[in-house]
């Protein structure tokens, strides 16, 4: 089997279209499919054992491409299999997963199969009937008898009189109406007649199996895909489940039941109890788990985040400006994840955060300006832990803590945040496009007077440390002027920007974290970042915070 490329978009309208793929699954992809064909179908083994029937649970967190997954790997098998797709949550309004899966069967293969494939409407029409658990409820309600019960309706008294001496309270046929015997009657047919029609059902997904064996452009096994399982209400996905392992247990079908597996037990634990054993109860159902790991959260970003609102065009049609600047959106966003990665918040908060930022760059009036870094730090101080958040935004963080000698002192918010984030996320670059030509072509310098800008345009990093320490404490910390990063001590009467030039000039032209952070300095006072203040920030916060992500549509 060949491998398979996903690293460009498809072109419709020759075919389906699917995005790049960012998060790099496609070698997945391949390996499943080399090992799922030969489970399905392997001519080495002997003739009663070379089909198969085995259901792999694909297990991924939510938001990790499950069905961007399913759906263009189900694109790829289809050239060489008989393929179906089935997307679960559509279907869940039907009440019943059988007909959900034989219809999706029936009308896709269809367009595949070089010969007819129809079932018989005696045996679909059985399955429209209320499923047994239900049947079984609604007896009881109705007449007040439960279906083990029932085989004493369908025998004569004299038949069941032993039965009555051993039990005096145990009903016999005597004691219902004509009306319940008939119920009880038809009840049992009907049982009979459904275990009649899945022998003919499987009778004929065993014929398909063997005439797709015999169709040249075709190869087994049948690929059936279920998706969104964990997202259907419970009791249908449960029913899914237990439709899947008694109906569709076919040599040659290979089933791929895609799901949060931890959402899912969560379901099935909604039905049976908290001390239901979810394990030992999926596994009757899957041969086999494989589990896609969460992919890096820039990408992760990346695929579900609206990149247009980072992009220099529409900033530049907006009129407003952001920090960090950047070059593209896929760098913004890998700002934004290094922080979201140091806090180490969870998928779902992640997209909820940076859905938050878009909305208040949306917002933000023509030639406003804001730095989405201090946005995503408040954002997940407000997630963790909210009094901190309280006391930071309102410029009251104040901490002690005992020294080496056991004397309490106070602590630096810059301190304080480091001991909760770990030095590989401390120590994350970020990253800032800088042409400094845009900003000025000559830098004030105190021996020359003035000294050509000869910054490059670039790159600029710096790590996450330094920018908490040196940027956004400066903005919220109040035991001294917000800004007096900005501000030199001196007397001679320069200004804020003629200091930041000056240090600028004297110092060695490179993009190192040192420079990017005078950069900073410089672009904070130049272009008035320096007067966004703590209560404007609050507002933004505050305004954008009770938006909540849902999910992708």
């Amino acid at each position: 089997m060949k491998e398979f490329n996903w690293s460009e978009a498809t072109k419709p309208p020759l075919e389906e279209y699917f995005p790049a793929d960012k998060l790099d699954r496609a070698r997945y992809a391949t390996f499943l499919s080399r090992l799922l064909a030969q489970e399905g179908y392997d001519e080495s083994r002997p003739d009663d054992e070379q089909k198969k029937n085995y259901v792999l649970n694909l297990n991924a967190e939510w938001g990790a491409g499950k069905t961007y997954f399913l759906k263009r790997w189900s694109r790829e098998l289809i050239v060489d299999f008989p393929v179906v797709y089935i997307d679960a949550w559509q279907q869940d309004y039907s009440d019943d997963p059988f007909l959900t899966v034989i219809a999706g069967i029936i009308k896709q293969l269809q367009r595949q199969a070089k010969f007819n494939i129809t079932i018989p409407k005696s045996a679909v029409s059985m399955f429209k009937a209320v499923a047994p658990a239900i049947a079984q409820g609604l007896t009881k309600k109705i007449s007040g008898i439960d279906l083990d019960e029932l085989h004493t309706l369908l025998f004569s008294d004299d038949e069941t009189e032993n039965d009555q001496n051993q039990n005096s309270n145990k009903p016999t046929g005597s004691d219902f109406s004509p009306a319940v015997k008939a119920l009880a009657q038809n009840l049992i047919k009907d049982h009979e007649a459904k275990n009649k029609s899945v022998e003919v059902i499987k009778a004929k997904l065993a014929d398909w199996v063997n005439k797709f064996e015999e169709q040249e452009d075709k190869s087994l096994p049948i690929f059936i895909f279920i998706d969104e399982l964990d997202r259907c209400r419970p009791s249908y996905a449960v029913e899914m489940l237990e439709t899947i392992k008694h109906i569709f247990d076919v040599k040659g079908i290979v089933f791929v039941v895609a799901t949060d597996t931890e959402q899912l037990q969560h379901t099935i634990k909604s039905i049976y109890g908290e001390g239901f054993d979810v394990k030992v109860y999926l596994g009757r159902f899957f041969n086999s788990r494989y589990s896609l790991k969460r992919p890096a959260l820039k990408d992760f970003l990346s695929v579900h985040s609206d990149t247009t609102k980072f992009e220099t065009t529409y900033l530049k049609s907006k009129s407003i400006e952001l920090l960090p600047r950047t070059e593209n959106p896929e760098t913004a966003l890998a700002n934004i994840s290094v922080v979201l990665d140091a806090f180490q918040v969870s998928a779902r908060t992640a997209i909820q955060i940076t859905e938050r930022i878009t909305a208040i760059i949306v917002n933000l009036p023509n030639g406003k300006k804001v730095d989405v870094l201090v946005l995503a730090i408040l954002f997940c101080i407000h997630e963790k832990n909210h009094p901190l958040y309280e006391e930071i935004i309102s410029g009251l963080f104040k901490r002690k803590e005992p020294n080496s000698k056991g004397k309490m002192e106070n602590i630096s918010l810059s301190s304080f945040l480091q001991k909760n984030i770990s030095e590989e996320h401390f120590s994350a670059e970020l990253t800032y496009f800088i042409d400094p030509d845009s900003y000025t072509e000559q830098l004030y310098h105190e021996n020359l007077g003035t000294k050509v800008n000869n910054y490059y345009e670039g790159d600029y990093p710096i790590s996450l440390s330094k920018f908490i320490e040196n940027i956004f404490c400066s903005i919220f910390v109040s035991e001294s002027n917000p800004y007096d990063f900005w501000v030199s001590s001196s007397d001679d009467g320069l200004t804020e920007l003629q200091y930041t030039e000056n240090a600028l000039a004297q110092h060695k032209i490179e993009a190192s974290p040192e420079v990017t952070l005078l950069w900073l300095d410089y672009i904070y006072i130049k272009d008035e970042y320096n007067k966004i203040t703590k209560e404007q920030y609050r507002d933004f916060i505050e305004l954008s915070s009770p938006l909540d992500y849902m999910g992708d549509s």
